[in-house]
């Protein structure tokens, strides 16, 4: 009499034991993207704080961010930028540069950070050593100084007041530092073959509580396979 209630019991359980064994198979998926983290946005948008992996950009890599961080734009495979609190963070691969005062492109040299030290219109610390994600490199603070009143760069129509310092890969855009921002410089020759750069920079009267939190980033960046 009491075995249909039985057997609706144990197939009830095996039921219910289904479901869990399936929820925690999702959760466990979810944990293991988590962990690897996002893909960056290809959008203009908010992030949400985690960690986050390029898509395009070469060589590959992933950072973390904590809240209030904005995607500035489209990643490119040599470019990415993202802003906080006035402030922003770029990373680009710098295969050329321009000559000084000029619209010409030339290879990217070897010693990226003598370059900047010895550009007519940028003014330099003395670098510092720093390791990335495990790649060695050098950091220093860089400023815009000594712009001609003539001089106008590539990165804004009628701007006198920034220096163009590589070409973009999508031929409408230049990495530049504006001489308005105060900014930390972060050089690796040797990202699995490729020139790295990666830099802060903020307006003087919001650098200082800027730095630390894109520091934070910048400190948690990881290239692919490390």
């Amino acid at each position: 009499m009491h075995r249909p209630a039985l057997v609706r019991l144990v197939l009830g359980t095996g039921m219910l034991m289904v479901v869990i064994l399936a929820l925690t198979a999702c959760g466990s998926g979810s944990a293991q993207e988590a962990a690897k983290g996002r893909p960056l946005p290809q959008d203009q948008g908010a992030l949400r704080p985690g960690e986050y992996h390029s898509v395009k950009f070469k060589p590959p890599l992933s950072f973390k961010v904590g809240k209030g961080w904005i995607n500035s734009g489209a990643e490119l495979p040599d470019f990415i930028e993202m802003g906080q609190l006035g402030g922003f963070i770029s990373f680009a691969n710098v295969k050329e540069v321009y000559k000084p005062g000029t619209t010409d492109v030339v290879d990217a040299p070897k010693d990226l950070v003598g370059w900047l030290q010895h550009h007519p219109y940028l003014k330099t610390s003395k670098p510092q050593p720093v390791t990335l994600g495990g790649v060695k490199g050098e950091q220093l603070d860089v400023l815009v100084e000594d712009l001609p009143q003539d001089y106008y760069g590539l990165c804004g129509e009628g701007l006198s007041d920034c220096v163009d310092i590589a070409p973009l890969s999508n031929d409408e855009a230049a990495a530049y530092f504006k001489e308005v921002n105060e900014r930390r410089v972060f050089v690796l020759e040797d990202v699995k073959g490729d020139t790295v750069m990666i830099w802060f920079a903020a307006p003087p009267d919001v650098f200082d509580k800027f730095a630390p939190r894109a520091q934070k980033v910048v400190e948690s960046v990881k290239w692919g396979g490390s």
